[in-house]
């Protein structure tokens, strides 16, 4: 769910910010608009799934892997503060100023594309054996 909801968020941002105009009487801005929103949803909603089946003690815990880890909710937080600020039009530089207006967007998408990737990789990590 939460990679959907980024891929769903990156269409929206390029149908929002690079194409632009009209297809088929549809205003490609506003479809990206939708998009990036129905994107942050999914996102966020995909997280707190993911915490909550880690709560109730299943998720990956079965399949060999630490289930110990648990990503710190500082970090949580300033995941679902990157995916508010990337859908959000208030921004620290107006898009107007191109190409610095869309560069603090894709600065943020870029960070939370990584936390995420990293999130992801410390989760499946498999413990190494114990030596004897």
């Amino acid at each position: 769910m939460v990679w959907a909801g980024l891929i769903l968020l990156a269409a929206g941002v390029v149908l929002a910010f690079a194409v632009g105009g009209d297809a088929g009487g549809v205003d490609l801005t506003l479809a990206g608009a939708v998009a990036m929103a129905a994107g942050a949803v999914l996102a966020v909603a995909g997280v707190l799934r993911l915490r909550r089946a880690r709560r109730a003690g299943g998720g990956l815990a079965g399949r060999g892997v630490q289930s110990y880890y648990r990503t710190g909710t500082g970090k949580t937080v300033a995941m679902i503060a990157a995916v508010v600020y990337i859908v959000s039009p208030i921004d620290l530089i107006p898009d107007v100023f191109l190409p610095i207006g869309i560069v603090d967007d894709a600065t943020a998408f870029t960070w939370l594309l990584f936390a995420v990737g990293q999130e992801y990789r410390r989760r499946r990590a498999v413990p190494a054996a114990p030596r004897d």
